[in-house]
């Protein structure tokens, strides 16, 4: 079968960078290293932000428009999933495809809750004192339930591709190559608009924050 490219090398690098910087996100609010929070945080805001506007003006496999569908189209996935006739198409799965919208959405949330969040004693986000305190309060908690949700879609998120990986379909080559076999190419914009539009977001966000 012809091998085509699905994925541009923004969505791959974006997708590995996220990843990891949740992680030093954690660590560096669990350990008290704030002042590495808020710089990483930029990074992580600019890569999301410019993801959502990827999802509208990137390549056609990462738009919404492209991969997002109904409920009929999730459980007919789920069902070619199970009777093992499922095949891996050019985007998203239909299930896939949704886990993805509310990963992006809880990051969005987590970026600006955090921008006014505050613990009243070592912690305060950039925008903090521009608020009344129970709006921060509120900020805070949010940017706290935000990700205990957000940790718990990740493994779930983990868990499916462990499914899919024992159903014989290997979900994370394609996003460390970019490529597939078997389906229609999808046009792809250049990866590297996408890549300078982080940088320049990041630099944007970063000098605004700090």
């Amino acid at each position: 079968m012809q091998r085509v490219k699905i994925w541009d090398s923004f969505v791959r690098l974006s997708h590995w960078l996220i990843v990891l910087l949740v992680g030093l996100m954690w660590f560096t609010a669990e350990e008290g290293y704030m002042e590495w929070h808020l710089r990483l945080a930029p990074v992580l805001g600019a890569l999301v932000i410019t993801r959502v506007l990827w999802g509208v003006f990137g390549s056609e496999s990462a738009r919404f428009s492209y991969f997002l569908k109904g409920p009929k189209a999730v459980v007919h996935h789920l069902n070619e999933l199970k009777q093992g006739t499922y095949k891996p198409s050019n985007t998203h799965n239909a299930a896939g495809g949704w886990a993805a919208v509310l990963l992006l959405l809880l990051l969005v949330l987590q970026f600006a809750t955090g921008l006014f969040a505050t613990d009243d004693i070592f912690y305060s986000g950039p925008l903090a004192s521009s608020v009344s305190s129970g709006f921060s309060e509120v900020a805070s908690d949010f940017h706290e339930i935000a990700f205990n949700i957000l940790l718990a879609l990740v493994i779930v998120h983990v868990i499916a591709i462990v499914l899919y990986r024992i159903k014989g379909i290997n979900l994370i080559a394609a996003m460390l190559h970019g490529y597939r076999e078997g389906v229609v190419a999808p046009r792809l914009v250049s990866g590297l608009l996408g890549i300078i539009a982080a940088a320049v977001i990041a630099a944007a966000l970063f000098y605004w924050i700090n």
